[in-house]
Protein backbone atom coordinates (compact mmCIF):
# COMPACT_ATOMS: atom_id res chain seq x y z
CA UNK A 1 0.00 0.00 0.00
CA UNK A 2 1.18 3.51 -0.78
CA UNK A 3 -0.44 6.93 -0.25
CA UNK A 4 0.34 10.53 -1.09
CA UNK A 5 -1.53 13.76 -0.38
CA UNK A 6 -2.15 16.93 -2.35
CA UNK A 7 -4.34 19.99 -2.68
CA UNK A 8 -6.43 19.94 -5.84
CA UNK A 9 -5.24 22.68 -8.19
CA UNK A 10 -7.04 24.94 -10.62
CA UNK A 11 -5.32 23.33 -13.62
CA UNK A 12 -7.43 20.16 -13.21
CA UNK A 13 -10.77 21.91 -12.61
CA UNK A 14 -13.83 21.80 -14.85
CA UNK A 15 -16.44 24.56 -15.21
CA UNK A 16 -17.99 23.59 -11.85
CA UNK A 17 -14.62 23.75 -10.02
CA UNK A 18 -14.51 19.97 -9.63
CA UNK A 19 -11.62 17.70 -10.58
CA UNK A 20 -11.87 16.49 -14.16
CA UNK A 21 -12.21 12.74 -14.66
CA UNK A 22 -8.85 12.36 -16.50
CA UNK A 23 -7.13 14.12 -13.59
CA UNK A 24 -8.45 11.39 -11.27
CA UNK A 25 -6.83 8.80 -13.52
CA UNK A 26 -3.61 10.82 -13.56
CA UNK A 27 -3.56 10.71 -9.73
CA UNK A 28 -3.99 6.94 -9.74
CA UNK A 29 -1.31 6.45 -12.40
CA UNK A 30 1.09 8.59 -10.37
CA UNK A 31 0.31 6.66 -7.18
CA UNK A 32 1.35 3.36 -8.77
CA UNK A 33 4.61 4.89 -10.03
CA UNK A 34 5.32 6.66 -6.71
CA UNK A 35 4.89 3.35 -4.87
CA UNK A 36 7.51 1.73 -7.10
CA UNK A 37 9.96 4.65 -7.04
CA UNK A 38 9.78 5.42 -3.30
CA UNK A 39 11.33 2.40 -1.70
CA UNK A 40 9.91 -0.35 -3.86
CA UNK A 41 12.44 -2.70 -5.45
CA UNK A 42 10.31 -3.30 -8.53
CA UNK A 43 10.66 0.21 -9.92
CA UNK A 44 10.83 1.42 -13.52
CA UNK A 45 14.61 0.89 -13.72
CA UNK A 46 14.30 -2.71 -12.48
CA UNK A 47 11.59 -3.46 -15.03
CA UNK A 48 13.47 -1.75 -17.87
CA UNK A 49 16.62 -3.72 -17.05
CA UNK A 50 14.60 -6.95 -17.19
CA UNK A 51 12.81 -5.91 -20.41
CA UNK A 52 9.48 -5.91 -18.58
CA UNK A 53 6.64 -3.42 -18.27
CA UNK A 54 3.26 -3.41 -16.53
CA UNK A 55 0.55 -2.38 -19.03
CA UNK A 56 -2.94 -1.44 -17.95
CA UNK A 57 -5.61 -3.89 -19.12
CA UNK A 58 -8.72 -2.45 -17.50
CA UNK A 59 -10.17 0.23 -15.22
CA UNK A 60 -13.30 0.37 -13.12
CA UNK A 61 -13.65 3.70 -11.31
CA UNK A 62 -16.63 4.56 -9.10
CA UNK A 63 -17.09 8.25 -8.34
CA UNK A 64 -19.18 9.23 -5.30
CA UNK A 65 -17.97 12.83 -5.44
CA UNK A 66 -15.22 14.55 -7.37
CA UNK A 67 -12.69 16.61 -5.36
CA UNK A 68 -13.17 20.37 -5.39
CA UNK A 69 -10.76 23.26 -5.93
CA UNK A 70 -8.06 23.43 -3.22
CA UNK A 71 -9.52 20.45 -1.37
CA UNK A 72 -6.91 18.38 0.46
CA UNK A 73 -7.10 14.76 -0.66
CA UNK A 74 -5.27 11.49 -0.06
CA UNK A 75 -4.63 9.11 -2.95
CA UNK A 76 -3.89 5.47 -2.11
CA UNK A 77 -2.94 2.46 -4.21
CA UNK A 78 -3.39 -1.11 -2.97
CA UNK A 79 -1.94 -4.08 -4.89
CA UNK A 80 -3.93 -7.12 -3.79
CA UNK A 81 -3.41 -10.14 -6.07
CA UNK A 82 -1.51 -11.82 -8.90
CA UNK A 83 -2.91 -14.44 -11.27
CA UNK A 84 -0.59 -15.71 -14.00
CA UNK A 85 0.73 -12.66 -15.85
CA UNK A 86 -1.98 -10.37 -14.40
CA UNK A 87 -1.66 -8.02 -11.43
CA UNK A 88 -4.64 -6.58 -9.53
CA UNK A 89 -4.62 -3.18 -7.84
CA UNK A 90 -7.15 -0.92 -6.07
CA UNK A 91 -7.03 2.86 -5.79
CA UNK A 92 -8.90 5.31 -3.58
CA UNK A 93 -9.26 9.05 -3.06
CA UNK A 94 -10.27 10.30 0.39
CA UNK A 95 -11.02 13.80 1.65
CA UNK A 96 -9.60 15.38 4.82
CA UNK A 97 -12.32 13.64 6.90
CA UNK A 98 -11.29 10.25 5.48
CA UNK A 99 -14.50 9.99 3.48
CA UNK A 100 -13.91 7.91 0.35
CA UNK A 101 -14.71 10.02 -2.70
CA UNK A 102 -13.49 7.69 -5.46
CA UNK A 103 -12.61 4.00 -5.51
CA UNK A 104 -11.20 1.94 -8.33
CA UNK A 105 -10.17 -1.52 -9.44
CA UNK A 106 -7.57 -2.14 -12.11
CA UNK A 107 -5.96 -5.10 -13.87
CA UNK A 108 -2.43 -4.95 -15.27
CA UNK A 109 -0.56 -7.24 -17.67
CA UNK A 110 3.17 -7.90 -17.27
CA UNK A 111 4.71 -7.73 -20.75
CA UNK A 112 8.07 -9.00 -21.96
CA UNK A 113 9.13 -6.15 -24.25
CA UNK A 114 11.69 -8.32 -26.08
CA UNK A 115 9.16 -10.92 -27.18
CA UNK A 116 6.13 -8.59 -26.91
CA UNK A 117 4.36 -11.35 -25.04
CA UNK A 118 2.76 -11.55 -21.58
CA UNK A 119 5.23 -12.79 -18.94
CA UNK A 120 4.49 -14.55 -15.68
CA UNK A 121 6.20 -12.59 -12.86
CA UNK A 122 9.17 -14.27 -11.21
CA UNK A 123 9.20 -14.89 -7.47
CA UNK A 124 11.53 -11.90 -7.12
CA UNK A 125 8.93 -9.68 -8.76
CA UNK A 126 6.12 -11.14 -6.63
CA UNK A 127 8.15 -10.61 -3.45
CA UNK A 128 8.65 -6.96 -4.42
CA UNK A 129 4.98 -6.09 -3.76
CA UNK A 130 3.30 -5.80 -0.38
CA UNK A 131 -0.16 -7.24 -1.04
CA UNK A 132 -3.13 -6.07 1.01
CA UNK A 133 -6.79 -7.02 1.20
CA UNK A 134 -8.83 -5.73 -1.72
CA UNK A 135 -11.36 -3.02 -0.98
CA UNK A 136 -15.12 -3.60 -0.84
CA UNK A 137 -16.86 -2.64 -4.09
CA UNK A 138 -19.09 -4.20 -6.72
CA UNK A 139 -16.43 -5.50 -9.11
CA UNK A 140 -17.42 -5.42 -12.79
CA UNK A 141 -16.08 -7.86 -15.41
CA UNK A 142 -12.89 -6.88 -17.21
CA UNK A 143 -14.56 -7.13 -20.61
CA UNK A 144 -17.16 -4.55 -21.64
CA UNK A 145 -20.22 -5.76 -23.56
CA UNK A 146 -21.24 -3.35 -26.32
CA UNK A 147 -24.80 -2.02 -26.17
CA UNK A 148 -27.02 -1.09 -29.12
CA UNK A 149 -25.91 0.45 -32.41
CA UNK A 150 -22.94 2.79 -32.67
CA UNK A 151 -22.31 5.93 -34.69
CA UNK A 152 -18.87 6.47 -36.21
CA UNK A 153 -17.31 9.91 -35.70
CA UNK A 154 -14.40 11.74 -37.33
CA UNK A 155 -10.94 10.14 -36.92
CA UNK A 156 -8.62 11.62 -34.30
CA UNK A 157 -4.88 11.89 -35.09
CA UNK A 158 -2.49 10.72 -32.37
CA UNK A 159 -0.26 13.60 -31.31
CA UNK A 160 3.24 13.58 -29.81
CA UNK A 161 1.96 15.01 -26.52
CA UNK A 162 -0.15 11.86 -26.01
CA UNK A 163 2.86 9.49 -26.04
CA UNK A 164 4.38 8.32 -22.75
CA UNK A 165 7.63 6.59 -21.74
CA UNK A 166 6.40 3.31 -23.23
CA UNK A 167 6.42 5.03 -26.65
CA UNK A 168 2.67 4.65 -27.14
CA UNK A 169 -0.50 6.54 -26.24
CA UNK A 170 -0.85 6.88 -22.47
CA UNK A 171 -3.86 5.07 -21.00
CA UNK A 172 -5.48 8.31 -19.76
CA UNK A 173 -5.51 9.77 -23.27
CA UNK A 174 -8.10 7.26 -24.46
CA UNK A 175 -10.44 8.49 -21.74
CA UNK A 176 -9.82 12.11 -22.75
CA UNK A 177 -10.75 11.24 -26.34
CA UNK A 178 -13.92 9.42 -25.28
CA UNK A 179 -14.99 12.28 -22.99
CA UNK A 180 -15.38 14.54 -26.02
CA UNK A 181 -18.64 12.71 -26.72
CA UNK A 182 -20.14 13.06 -23.22
CA UNK A 183 -22.40 16.11 -23.18
CA UNK A 184 -22.51 16.48 -19.38
CA UNK A 185 -19.31 15.04 -17.84
CA UNK A 186 -20.56 16.09 -14.38
CA UNK A 187 -23.08 13.22 -14.60
CA UNK A 188 -20.42 10.50 -14.76
CA UNK A 189 -20.66 8.24 -11.71
CA UNK A 190 -18.72 5.24 -13.00
CA UNK A 191 -16.05 4.72 -15.63
CA UNK A 192 -14.82 1.47 -17.14
CA UNK A 193 -12.07 1.02 -19.71
CA UNK A 194 -10.95 -2.13 -21.52
CA UNK A 195 -7.59 -1.72 -23.25
CA UNK A 196 -6.94 -3.95 -26.25
CA UNK A 197 -3.95 -2.60 -28.20
CA UNK A 198 -1.69 0.44 -27.96
CA UNK A 199 -1.89 3.29 -30.45
CA UNK A 200 1.26 5.12 -31.57
CA UNK A 201 2.23 8.50 -32.96
CA UNK A 202 0.99 8.82 -36.52
CA UNK A 203 -2.02 6.54 -36.01
CA UNK A 204 -5.57 7.74 -36.50
CA UNK A 205 -8.16 6.71 -33.90
CA UNK A 206 -11.74 6.27 -35.11
CA UNK A 207 -14.41 6.72 -32.40
CA UNK A 208 -17.65 4.74 -32.55
CA UNK A 209 -20.17 6.09 -30.03
CA UNK A 210 -22.99 4.12 -28.37
CA UNK A 211 -25.65 5.74 -26.16
CA UNK A 212 -27.99 3.32 -24.40
CA UNK A 213 -29.78 2.88 -21.04
CA UNK A 214 -27.91 5.54 -19.07
CA UNK A 215 -24.55 4.42 -20.39
CA UNK A 216 -22.33 5.91 -23.06
CA UNK A 217 -19.72 3.70 -24.68
CA UNK A 218 -16.97 4.75 -27.05
CA UNK A 219 -15.01 2.23 -29.08
CA UNK A 220 -11.68 3.65 -30.19
CA UNK A 221 -10.58 1.84 -33.34
CA UNK A 222 -7.90 2.02 -36.00
CA UNK A 223 -8.75 2.86 -39.61
CA UNK A 224 -9.06 -0.86 -40.44
CA UNK A 225 -11.55 -1.56 -37.66
CA UNK A 226 -9.10 -2.99 -35.13
CA UNK A 227 -9.79 -2.03 -31.53
CA UNK A 228 -7.51 0.07 -29.32
CA UNK A 229 -9.85 0.51 -26.33
CA UNK A 230 -13.45 0.62 -25.14
CA UNK A 231 -14.49 3.34 -22.71
CA UNK A 232 -17.82 3.14 -20.87
CA UNK A 233 -19.42 5.91 -18.81
CA UNK A 234 -22.34 5.26 -16.49
CA UNK A 235 -24.30 8.48 -16.05
CA UNK A 236 -26.49 9.69 -13.18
Amino acid sequence: MYSYEMNVGYSVMDEAFQMKVPAILDCFQDAAIFEAENGGKINTKYLNDKNLVWLLSSWQIVIDRRPRLNEHIKITTIPYDFKGFLGYRNFTIEDADKTMLVKAASIWTLLDTTRMMPAKPTQEVLDGYDLCEKIAMDYAPRKIAILGEGTQREPIPVRKAQIDSNKHVNNVEYVRMALEFVEVPEQIRELRVEYKRAAHFGDFIVPVVYDCDGKMQVQLKDTQGGLFAIVEFTLK
